[in-house]
C-alpha cells in the first residue's frame, strides 16, 4: 500500500524533527561533559594551586627565606619564645572573628617551660611533693593557653599521668569548666593514638572546628601516622607542633612530616616569635615550608633550636593572614590559572621584621658555635627508640600514598 504525497511529506517532516532533536541531544550531552570536566580540573587546581607559592616565586622564596632565617635563628627557637601558643593566639583570633562558632582546642604534652613565669606556677594547686621542673612546665603551659585565649573553646590536654589530677584541679579552679585533662597515651601502643582521641571529640561536638597542638618536641612522628582520619576531615584547621633536629636521620623525618600534612590540603609554615620593647612575646615572619619551598638549613642538626611548625588548611582565614601579612614575602595577587601572565608579587618584605641590625648571637653561625654542649645534652634527651620506630612509621605511611599525592576537600 503506497503513500499519499502528504504522508510522506510529514513523514519527511517528522524525520527531519527527530534528527535535529537528536542532534541537539548528542550536543548537549558533549557541553554536559565538557562542561563536568572543566569543573572538575578547576576544582582540582584550587585545592592544589596556590598562588602564594607560584612556581615563578618558590626559588626567590627559598633564597630569601634562607638568608633570613641564618642571620634570625633565635626567632625560630620555641625556647626563646613560645611560637606555638602565639600561632594558636592568632588561629583562635582569626576564627572568633570569621568563623564564629564550636571550637575544640586539644594539646598533647606539656611543652618545655619559657623562663621563670612565677605567675604561672604561682596558679597550680599544688597536692604533695611535685618535681619543680614539672610544676613549672603546667605553669608555663596554663599561662600560655590563658594568654591565647584557648580556654573559650573546650579543650582537651593529654599530659603525662604524674601531671593529670594536679593539671585538673588547676585549670577547675580557675574556672575553666569546658577543660578537659586526660592521661597521654604510650607512643609505642597503637591500640590508643591521635585518630581516636579525634573521633570522640567529633562524637561530642560534631560541628566543631579543631586546633592541635603537639606541645612536646619529642613526641614520636607516628603521632601523623596515625592521624589520617583527622587530617582527611576538614574538620582540623590548624596543626601546630615542636620538633628538635639531632640528626639528619630526624631532619629528613621532619621534612616527611611535612609532606605528610601537605598532601591532606594543608599549607606548612615555619613560625618565628620574638619579644617587643616590653618582653612582650610577638609574631615575627613566617617562613613558607612545604611543596618546593623547603630548605635543609631550617633543621641545621644540634643547634638547640626547637622549631615550631604551623599546617593550616588552605581553606582557612588564618592562612590568608599569614600570606599577607606575615609571610616573609606576602601575597600581594591571586592568580588561579595556570596560563595567565600575571602572578602574584615576589617582592620580599624583611624590614617589618627587623628592627635595626640583627643581634649577632641570633645568627645561625652562632648558634653552631656551641655545638659540643648542644649535641651532647640533645643526643642524650633527644633520639630515643619510640622516635625511631615512629620515623619508620612515618615513612610506610608516605610509600603507601604513592607519588601521585592526595587531595582531601572540607565538609
Amino acid at each position: 500500500m503506497g503513500f499519499t504525497k502528504e504522508q510522506l511529506r510529514k513523514r519527511e517532516r517528522l524525520l527531519r524533527l527527530a534528527t535535529r532533536r537528536g542532534r541537539a541531544c548528542g550536543a548537549l550531552c558533549v557541553f554536559s561533559l565538557i562542561l563536568a570536566m572543566f569543573l572538575a580540573f578547576q576544582s582540582i587546581a584550587r585545592a592544589s594551586y596556590d598562588p602564594a607559592l607560584d612556581a615563578r616565586c618558590v626559588r626567590d622564596l627559598r633564597e630569601r627565606q634562607r638568608a633570613f632565617f641564618d642571620r634570625h635563628a633565635c626567632a625560630y627557637d620555641a625556647g626563646e619564645a613560645s611560637a606555638d601558643f602565639i600561632a594558636a593566639e592568632l588561629a583562635l583570633r582569626v576564627r572568633a572573628r570569621h568563623a564564629p562558632g564550636p571550637c575544640v582546642v586539644m594539646t598533647i604534652g606539656l611543652p618545655a617551660a619559657v623562663g621563670s613565669d612565677a605567675s604561672g606556677i604561682d596558679v597550680l594547686e599544688r597536692r604533695g611533693s611535685m618535681d619543680g621542673a614539672l610544676a613549672a612546665k603546667m605553669g608555663s603551659w596554663v599561662t600560655s593557653m590563658t594568654d591565647a585565649g584557648a580556654f573559650e573553646c573546650e579543650t582537651r590536654t593529654y599530659v603525662d599521668v604524674q601531671a593529670v589530677q594536679t593539671l585538673k584541679a588547676t585549670v577547675q579552679k580557675l574556672g575553666y569548666n569546658n577543660a578537659i585533662v586526660e592521661k597521654l597515651w604510650n607512643d609505642r601502643k597503637v591500640s590508643r593514638q591521635l585518630d581516636e582521641e579525634f573521633e570522640k571529640v567529633v562524637k561530642t561536638s560534631p560541628a566543631a572546628k579543631q586546633i592541635v597542638l603537639i606541645n612536646d618536641a619529642k613526641r614520636s612522628r607516628s603521632q601523623f601516622a596515625r592521624f589520617q582520619k583527622g587530617l582527611a576531615s576538614g574538620k582540623v584547621s590548624v596543626i601546630i607542633w615542636r620538633r628538635e633536629i639531632t640528626s639528619k636521620r630526624q631532619r629528613k623525618a621532619l621534612l616527611s612530616e611535612v609532606r605528610l600534612v601537605a598532601r591532606f590540603g594543608y599549607s606548612v609554615y615555619l613560625a618565628g616569635a620574638g619579644k617587643d620593647a616590653e618582653g612582650k612575646a610577638t609574631p615575627t615572619a613566617y617562613l613558607r615550608v612545604d611543596h618546593g619551598a623547603w630548605d635543609d638549613i631550617f633543621s641545621t642538626p644540634n643547634t638547640g633550636i626547637e622549631l615550631t611548625l604551623v599546617a593550616v588548611h588552605r581553606e582557612d582565614k588564618f592562612k590568608t593572614l599569614l600570606d599577607q601579612t606575615f609571610g616573609l614575602c606576602p601575597v600581594k595577587a591571586s592568580v588561579l590559572n595556570f596560563n595567565e601572565r600575571q602572578g602574584p608579587s615576589c617582592v620580599c618584605d624583611e624590614e617589618k621584621f627587623t628592627s635595626g641590625i640583627a643581634n649577632s648571637k641570633c645568627s645561625l653561625k652562632s648558634r653552631l658555635g656551641s655545638s659540643t654542649r648542644n649535641w651532647i645534652s640533645s643526643f642524650l634527651s633527644g633520639r630515643t627508640n619510640t622516635d625511631v620506630d615512629g620515623i619508620s612509621e612515618l615513612d610506610a605511611t608516605l610509600e603507601g600514598f604513592g607519588d601521585e599525592g592526595i587531595v582531601r576537600k572540607s565538609n
